[in-house]
């Protein structure tokens, strides 16, 4: 067996190694989010929960992504299980991400406002902020992908200069 085709090999394999890990690692962060996905009309909202305990962590996260974003159209709010509220803000980019201290465990609520003239499509997640080793799990699996597509660049360069070898 050709040194190239056993080099492609190994690549393949760390190509599908990556691609396994990423797909892993991304269930493996979502796990314990709650996600909405919805057209919102104008003038109402979106909610959503989620059960946090407070024995696992001590903060959460909220993600909003908006489609054919308007800048100040968009108000999110985060409340707790007692009702309180925790966050209020106005959404000032097209994919917005914000923390919030996570003080009681119970069902924490997500508004979702629009305040705008049309309807939006509006994806919305919260829940409890993935650990650490789970966030570097999932970067970890991008990495050996990247890793994997660069071996084939220097794969494809090592046999066409033996090639020009032979050829002379």
């Amino acid at each position: 067996m050709q040194k190239p085709v056993v080099m492609m090999a190994i690549i393949g394999g760390l190509i599908a190694a990556g691609i396994v890990l990423s797909f892993y690692g991304s269930q493996v962060i979502t796990e314990g989010l709650s996600q909405k996905d919805e057209t919102v009309m104008a003038g109402n909202s979106l909610e959503i929960y989620s059960d946090i305990d407070v024995t696992t962590t001590n903060l959460g996260v909220f993600v909003v992504q908006v489609q054919n974003f308007k800048e100040g159209v968009i108000h999110v709010k985060v409340f707790d299980p007692l009702g309180a509220e925790l966050v209020s803000t106005t959404v000032d980019r097209e994919s917005f991400e914000k923390r919030f201290d996570v003080t009681t465990g119970g069902t924490y609520k997500l508004l979702v406002e629009n305040t705008g003239q049309d309807q939006t499509q509006i994806i919305a997640v919260i829940g409890p902020m993935p650990d650490p080793g789970k966030l570097s799990f999932g970067i970890t699996g991008f990495y050996v992908l990247i890793l994997g597509l660069i071996g084939i660049v220097g794969v494809g360069i090592y046999a066409i200069r033996i090639r020009r070898k032979k050829a002379s």
